[in-house]
């Protein structure tokens, strides 16, 4: 992984936070819960999984939310081909990282916690996380407490930068991680797959959960690419730089 200063010298206080999606037409990452049979991928082409793979091989780190992992089991893995060869060449893996508070509902048995489908994995959570939850989540991730509550996003940041050395982490969702994110100017990159689909449904996540932002509160994003394939649009967009964003 790549070390706490950038080839100029200077130190980053944070990563580059790049943000990739597959939403409907009306702007949902998943069905309401409940009409949601079995795994649910939205994306019904072979394109959006390619482009996540890319993104994937350029992270440092792979960081969701704990909902995502209760919903979805991700495995957060590369190729296994380009897994191989970094195998072989001794290169290093991402780091696959979930978020939680207390760390309910997350299987000691989730696909992010298997050694031979990627790289190391840790659970970031609050002081709340009773020990006896901590015990056993320790058995199959590295554990890092991060507030007395809730894991606040600068201290994340910050140990996503300074102590575990990653420059580029790609953050899957869900919703309320990627608010916080935005909350914290913290995002300078999103990759977005528009399908052809539309799931309805006025408790159906959306890519940005939380409390909601003022109309102003987040800048303007810049259309930096757009292209189609088949039916889907794939759309990528550039945030202004933060005070605290990497170089």
């Amino acid at each position: 992984m790549a070390g706490d200063g950038d080839n100029d010298g200077v130190v980053t206080s944070r990563p580059r936070i790049v943000i990739n999606f597959a939403v409907s037409l009306d702007g949902k990452i998943n069905p309401v819960p409940g009409r949601r049979v079995g795994r649910f991928v939205m994306s019904r082409g072979p394109e959006d999984w390619r482009r996540m793979r890319v993104l994937r091989n350029e992270a440092d780190a792979i960081l969701i939310g704990a909902e995502n992992l209760r919903v979805d089991d991700p495995a957060l893995s590369l190729d296994p081909d380009e897994r191989d060869r970094r195998r072989a060449a001794g290169q290093p893996l991402p780091a696959r990282i979930v978020v939680t508070r207390r760390g309910e509902g997350i299987r000691t048995d989730a696909k992010i916690f298997d050694p031979t489908t990627g790289g190391p994995a840790y659970i970031v959570h609050a002081a709340t996380m009773p020990a006896a939850t901590r015990a056993v989540l320790a058995e199959v991730a590295q554990l890092v407490e991060l507030g007395p509550e809730l894991v606040p996003t600068e201290p994340l940041l910050g140990w996503l930068r300074g102590t575990l050395g990653a420059r580029t982490v790609v953050c899957e969702g869900g919703g309320v991680l990627v608010a916080e994110l935005f909350a914290a100017r913290a995002v300078d990159e999103m990759y977005l797959t528009v399908v052809p689909r539309i799931l309805g449904g006025i408790t159906a996540p959306t890519l940005v959960a939380g409390p909601g932002f003022d109309p102003d509160q987040i800048p303007d994003a810049k259309l930096a690419s757009v292209e189609r394939v088949g039916d889907e649009l794939f759309l990528r967009y550039e945030f202004p730089p933060s005070d605290t964003a990497a170089n």
